[in-house]
């Protein structure tokens, strides 16, 4: 009993460790991995996002039930100066558990932005209008279509 118990104290100590050292060291997302906690310039939620039209993709923390940070790079649309994140799944999986990004969002709608260098701790809301996942959908071919030279 003793034996188990100091491996698995070991384990816990290696694995506090771990993210301790992650924490630190930062680890963004990148392409297709997740990351953990974002880190950059605190800036405010801004109310026109207007000027978020320049970037491809953003990354988003979410603060999944596990309580360590998961972040990952999305797509996005900027529509009547509002920022959209775009969740799009494959066939067989629905919103919100078909990714772990979305999951946790429907769980806690308090999110982190980052754009550039700067951070926006905001909150997400769920679109259920219609008529504006139409308009949106639409936006988003637009950004991703590629552009005639």
């Amino acid at each position: 009993m003793k034996l188990l118990l100091k491996i698995v104290g070991a384990i816990v100590a290696c694995a506090i460790l771990a993210l301790v050292v992650l924490r630190i060291t930062d680890l963004d997302p990148s392409g297709h991995r997740a990351g953990l906690w974002l880190k950059g310039e605190q800036a405010s939620c801004p109310a026109d996002w207007a000027f978020a039209a320049k970037y491809p993709t953003l990354m988003v923390e979410t603060h999944p039930w596990y309580l360590i940070p998961h972040s990952v790079t999305i797509y996005f649309v900027t529509y009547q100066n509002q920022l959209y994140l775009h969740a799009d799944f494959p066939p067989g999986l629905t919103f919100p558990g078909g990714k772990s990004w979305t999951a946790a969002v429907a769980r806690d709608p308090n999110v982190r932005i980052k754009m550039g260098k700067q951070l926006f701790d905001c909150k997400a809301v769920l679109n259920t209008d219609p008529g504006r996942f139409n308009a949106l959908f639409e936006a988003f071919r637009k950004k991703i279509s590629p552009k005639p030279v």
